[in-house]
């Protein structure tokens, strides 16, 4: 899996907290940013662990962007998102059949100890994703398509990356992979005794290898302390107090401190992720300036926000896009479960059930863009723009129940039909995931509406994990759900390939046919981007035309940020800030003390 219009764009550059406008208490000539100072940050929940691989989690990847470094970075300034060096002293050579990456290391890069990165610690940083007793099986499949590294005899600095097949996400996959050190995370060398080819082929067979075992069960141990998670990026785990706070602290010296560019800015002394669990809670530490980040606020905070003066004295509110959007799954081959969503007449009847507008206003209090299939539409090439959105229409959801069938027979105001000898109500469960008042809510609007229309309609809400399970099972009927994907194009193998509902992925609904699939294909080893979005607009329409999902909206992304940083723009690459790069003039810093960047 893993934008609005160009209206919006002005999001991106409107407030980017250079300078405060005479008559702040945050006002500064300072133009040279300073070393100082910290930011603390909101964080919902503690991450699983910090491990550079096996962690899952959004947050665990926030807080190891800091810790860790790759090949390429993304600058988060530009709306095209396009790669910029980091550890790599350059964007690679591309062959022309697109199967062949050659990077060279910058020759400033360094280890803590010392030692320079080299292309041995690239190819170790493979082999890790590619032991298969390594606890990363969501990421092992973004890296099936390297089979090799070849290093210059003549330079280690230089290798490249050599690919199986041509893959639109290969850039992305190798240049945002990080670069682990192999003194830290192999010290008996145990990885170097197999190459990436036969950790390709022989998966299998050395899952029984005793070195492979030895080095999984050292490495998946390592998962937060200090000691063990250390990369080369400018910050250090200096403390993790579950339930609390995390504590990143910059190293006094950095290879990338001699370095310019976005990859390279490392200006807070610390960067504090307070642990926080209850949004009200967190609203109340934000207000009092206790913490100075916060990002995902929900709607109607945000809104009472915007009105109060005395908060908007120390803190921007900012509404970039995002690239996320949500929906209602419904179950296209249920298991075991009434036949009610097999009939795309029934999948579009209930879309016209749903006043999309009217959610978005209500819930959403205007920040969001409503979308119409499964591409983003920040992706402006891919997206088709050309689909009109499903409006409210009970009578022709009606009509559309009539035609499919479904009819209140015996005059109890709920619709059957007759199915294999068997009379069947036009009844269904709705799942929510408990707690989230707002899908909740949304779920209590669809049930009053399709009632009105003969669909009897049963709300459950289920714990996050039983809610999952569910949807990996098919054992539903429909369900409120969405995805957050990047700026990278989408691949969509993983949420819409028939493969993808029997074969462990994300497809929850049973979407796919041979055509699909094949488009699926096409876009995954299609490298120019013209003719990707061109497959990309063509499979948007086929989905909307069968409707697995009833698509709803994608968010403006509602952030807070204290005014006395500079250099803290905001973007639609989540988590929609980076607070490496703010600095605070002399006279404004808070936390610690302040030396000029050199």
């Amino acid at each position: 899996m893993r934008y609005l219009c160009v209206s919006l764009a002005f999001f991106w550059f409107g407030c980017s907290g250079s300078r405060e406008k005479e008559g702040s208490k945050y006002v500064s000539d300072q133009t040279t940013p300073t070393r100082g100072d910290w930011v603390i940050t909101f964080t919902l929940s503690d991450p699983e662990n910090l491990n550079p691989t096996n962690s899952t989690s959004a947050d665990a990847q926030y807080i190891q962007s800091y810790i860790y470094l790759s090949l390429l970075s993304v600058d988060p300034r530009d709306t095209n998102y396009p790669y910029v060096p980091a550890i790599a002293a350059a964007l690679p050579e591309v062959s022309p059949d697109g199967m062949r990456y050659t990077f060279e290391i910058h020759p400033a890069a360094r280890w803590d100890n010392g030692e320079p990165i080299t292309a041995k610690d690239v190819e170790f940083s493979f082999k890790v994703i590619k032991n298969p007793l390594v606890d990363c099986p969501q990421l092992r499949p973004y890296y099936e398509f390297v089979e090799d590294v070849s290093i210059d005899p003549k330079n280690p600095r230089r290798f490249t990356v050599i690919t199986n097949r041509k893959y639109m996400l290969a850039l992305s996959s190798i240049g945002t992979m990080f670069i682990l050190p192999r003194y830290i995370y192999d010290p008996e060398n145990l990885l170097d005794k197999y190459s990436i080819r036969q950790l390709n082929k022989e998966a299998d067979r050395l899952r029984n290898d005793p070195n492979i075992r030895r080095f999984a069960e050292r490495y998946n141990a390592m998962q937060r302390e200090p000691k063990d998670i250390v990369g080369a990026g400018p910050y250090v785990l200096e403390e993790w107090v579950t339930g609390q706070q995390i504590v990143l602290r910059r190293k006094p010296t950095w290879w990338g401190d001699t370095l310019k560019g976005v990859a390279y800015e490392a200006y807070p002394d610390k960067v504090v992720y307070r642990i926080i669990n209850d949004p009200n809670t967190a609203i109340t530490a934000l207000k009092a300036q206790k913490i100075d980040v916060m990002n995902g606020i929900p709607a109607k905070d945000f809104m009472e926000l915007k009105k109060n003066a005395s908060f908007l004295e120390h803190f921007r509110l900012e509404t970039p896009p995002s690239f996320a959007y949500s929906y209602i799954g419904l179950n296209m081959r249920p298991q075991g479960r009434r036949p009610i969503f097999t009939d795309v007449r029934v999948r579009r009847a209930l879309a016209h059930l749903v006043d999309v507008d009217m959610i978005i206003k209500k819930f959403s209090y205007g920040l969001a863009q409503r979308v119409t299939g499964p591409l983003y539409p920040m992706h402006k090439g891919a997206y088709n723009d050309t689909l009109r959105p499903i409006p409210y229409d009970p009578q022709k959801a009606a009509q559309l129940l009539d035609e499919a069938g479904w009819k209140d027979k015996d005059g109890d105001g709920v619709r059957e039909k007759d199915i294999d000898g068997k009379r069947i109500p036009l009844e269904f469960d709705i799942y929510v995931n408990a707690g989230n008042e707002v899908r909740l809510q949304i779920a209590q609007i669809i049930k009053q509406e399709a009632e009105k229309v003969g669909m009897r309609v049963n709300i459950v809400p289920l714990e996050w994990a039983v809610f999952l399970e569910r949807m990996k099972k098919h054992d539903f009927d429909c369900y409120i759900g969405a995805w957050i994907g990047s700026h990278n194009p989408q691949d969509l193998k993983q949420i819409w390939h028939s493969q993808s509902w029997a074969e462990g992925g994300s497809n929850y609904v049973g979407f796919g046919n041979a055509q699909t699939d094949a488009i699926i294909e096409a876009t995954r080893s299609e490298l120019d981007q013209a003719r990707r979005d061109s497959l990309y607009r063509i499979f948007h329409r086929l989905v909307y035309d069968e409707q697995p999902y009833i698509f709803l909206s994608s968010p403006l992304e509602r952030i807070a940020i204290h005014r006395r940083f500079r250099n803290a723009y905001v973007s639609a690459i989540r988590p929609g800030y980076f607070p490496s790069g703010f600095w605070t003039p002399k006279n404004l810093i808070r936390y610690g003390k302040s030396s000029t960047a050199q």
